[in-house]
């Protein structure tokens, strides 16, 4: 399983997120965590819908819409939506 997480330097939201994933990986070699900063002047990355935008082998589990530019994401998932999501997607078989 792979989770990338796209984020902003200044969201407010993104440590969290970042954190909780990278402590659901540690000693889980099935986990792959990859991130991804987002900012002006480069290319958006497919899939950002606003930082923290969580992707879990290349899908977006909460249906975000994707933005055209760095920015904050409106409704952020919380750490137990992350959680939840990930379980979702077979990672309960590793968690």
């Amino acid at each position: 399983m792979i989770i990338e997480i796209q984020f902003t330097d200044d969201c407010p939201n993104a440590a969290d997120i970042v954190d909780l994933v990278q402590a659901l990986a540690r000693d889980r070699p099935k986990i792959q965590v990859h991130l991804r900063a987002v900012s002006e002047g480069r290319p958006i990355p497919n899939g950002f819908s606003g930082s923290p935008t969580v992707l879990i082998d290349g899908k977006n589990p909460f249906n975000a819409v994707n933005v055209d530019g760095p920015s904050c994401a409106l409704h952020p998932p919380t750490s137990s939506d992350v959680e939840v999501a990930i379980r979702a997607a077979g990672g309960d078989a590793i968690i």
